[in-house]
């Protein structure tokens, strides 16, 4: 095989030109492994934003659908246990509508927000971007632990025993304190779940209409009219977010 030898360097202008040659060269190189760099980061950043996307449309964000949903619905169940424990009704009535009352407990998720953060995909978007797409994902926390506490909490509305007659003056105190923290984590959750919402549309994320529509008629066959769609009039998810912050631990409510 002919090797052909470079050739010699007459002048000056020779040289410039070879060095030239060689600077273009590496300057080519460069250029092509960043742009090649620029695409990996930039396809890390879309498969990251689309599971977010998905995490929010199809999970958490049904969840918070839901219970800005039934919040009227569950204060009216409230009202009722209230009214009937003040009104001196037997147990056994109380207790069932005690047992009747059961806001849904869920996960609220945020491996993607998570799996997004660890994988450095953060520091290739711009800080706009990232705040944007935290919002919802920050008052998930304070959903979650909230949503768990309400649950411990329904066990302080059943009477001490499920034989009939009239509740203790203690039973009483203690089921019409557990109602009013019960009234307290209902709000804010239906408060949070609306600010949830609102962040998932600035992020141009919408529960799907379908699955609204399922939402809405299920929990209307168990709760009836008092199930509305939720609207975000007056919600700041600046405020949501600031109250979230300085909320008390979920765990123990108002007590």
């Amino acid at each position: 095989m002919e090797i052909h030898k470079p050739n010699p360097i007459h002048n000056f202008r020779e040289f410039l030109k070879e060095v030239g040659i060689i600077v273009l060269g590496v300057l080519i190189a460069l250029g092509a492994e960043q742009t090649v760099e620029a695409l990996h980061w930039r396809a890390k950043v879309h498969e990251a934003e689309q599971a977010m996307r998905i995490e929010l449309r199809d999970d958490d964000g049904p969840q918070a659908f839901t219970r800005a949903a039934i919040e009227v619905c569950l204060d009216h169940q409230l009202d009722t246990i209230q009214a009937a424990v003040e009104g001196g009704r037997d147990r056994r009535a109380i207790a069932a509508l005690a047992d009747a009352y059961t806001p849904p407990t869920r996960t609220w998720d945020a491996e993607a927000w998570r799996t997004a953060i660890a994988s450095d995909a953060a520091s290739h978007t711009s800080a706009d971007r990232m705040v944007t797409w935290s919002k919802p994902y920050r008052l998930l926390p304070v959903l979650e632990a909230t949503n768990l506490a309400e649950n411990s909490e329904r066990i302080e509305l059943q009477p001490t025993r499920r034989a009939g007659g009239p509740l203790s003056g203690a039973e009483q105190d203690r089921m019409l304190s557990a109602v009013a923290r019960l009234r307290e984590a209902n709000h804010m959750m239906a408060g949070w779940s609306r600010a949830t919402l609102l962040g998932l549309s600035r992020n141009k994320i919408a529960v799907a209409r379908d699955n609204q529509a399922r939402i809405l008629a299920g929990f209307r066959n168990r709760y009836g009219s008092c199930v509305v769609a939720p609207s975000f009039s007056g919600v700041d998810p600046t405020d949501q977010l600031r109250d979230a912050a300085g909320a008390r631990p979920a765990t123990s409510l108002s007590r």
